[in-house]
């Protein structure tokens, strides 16, 4: 008999850059992130087989940390005794072994599920605070994602963030975006208040370098023009997917179905998810 395990992909509410190192080991980070209900999974039954199911590749959703996740504790259910350690676990597998450059914010979600606000210290410890159902609700009930056609590759872009000396210039963006996570765990059910942030949050990650928004995402914004309220790229951007926060979904999703041209593109359905990652024999 084998096992199955799976994992939620994430959407990250507010930019995920200062949960990566080096900001994160030099200052610590914070995210805010929602896991969400397309899960990835591994099975063993002697070999070891890992997929995304139908989870989009390369879409900015986390999805090469939730796999990494599944497949360490594929290899060692025991590994779960100490989810923390896990979390440390997948991201040492992915950023010195595989060579994937990532935050830890993809293995967190994927590891406990829910909408969490996250701390991630210099010294390594990490800090979780659930946010109450009710109050992601609101936001749940006012983002919509889409998939923008183009897949990119996250580790590409964290080199072009992260290089030379845009690292020392972007730092001060970083500062930001991690105050903005705390701000938006303290306002997640206040509209007004989130569709700011989530803009200032899109401006920040555009001004990390010139790669992060696309001419396919600026086409998307303005075709959909007065049905949102903010938008921002999920993931590192550079093409995967958007967050359009909005007050009228049904007017953007109506937009949205109409289009003659962005064809490539689609709304990517989804639920908040609270179950993490999860182990069953098969």
């Amino acid at each position: 008999m084998g096992l199955r395990v799976t994992a939620p992909v994430r959407i990250d509410i507010s930019a995920g850059w200062p949960d990566s190192d080096p900001y994160r080991r030099d200052y610590g980070g914070a995210v805010l992130n929602a896991a969400i209900n397309q899960r990835v999974s591994a099975h063993f039954d002697g070999n070891l087989t890992i997929s995304p199911d139908k989870v989009q590749s390369h879409s900015g959703q986390g999805t090469s940390g939730a796999l990494r996740s599944v497949e360490l504790v594929a290899s060692n259910p025991g590994l779960l005794k100490d989810r923390i350690g896990l979390i440390k676990k997948v991201h040492f597998l992915e950023n010195r072994i595989v060579g994937h450059r990532a935050g830890f914010q993809d293995e967190a979600a994927a590891i406990y599920g829910g909408v969490n606000y996250w701390e991630f210290s210099s010294r390594g410890a990490i800090r979780r605070t659930p946010i109450l159902k009710r109050k992601a609700g609101h936001l749940q009930e006012r983002v919509v994602l889409i998939y923008t056609g183009e897949s990119h590759l996250s580790g590409n872009i964290h080199e072009l963030v992260f290089g030379g000396r845009n690292y020392e210039r972007n730092t001060p963006r970083f500062d930001r975006m991690k105050a903005i996570a705390s701000e938006m765990r303290d306002s997640i059910d206040d509209e007004d208040k989130m569709a700011l942030l989530i803009a200032e949050t899109w401006e920040l990650q555009k001004g990390l370098h010139p790669s992060i928004e696309t001419p396919q995402m600026r086409a998307l914004q303005r075709y959909l023009a007065g049905t949102y309220l903010a938008a921002r790229a999920i993931g590192a951007g550079g093409g995967g997917s958007m967050l359009f926060y909005t007050s009228d979904r049904k007017s953007l999703v109506k937009m949205f179905s109409a289009r003659k041209t962005l064809k490539k593109m689609e709304i990517i359905p989804f639920r908040f998810e609270y179950r993490g990652i999860k182990v069953s024999k098969r």
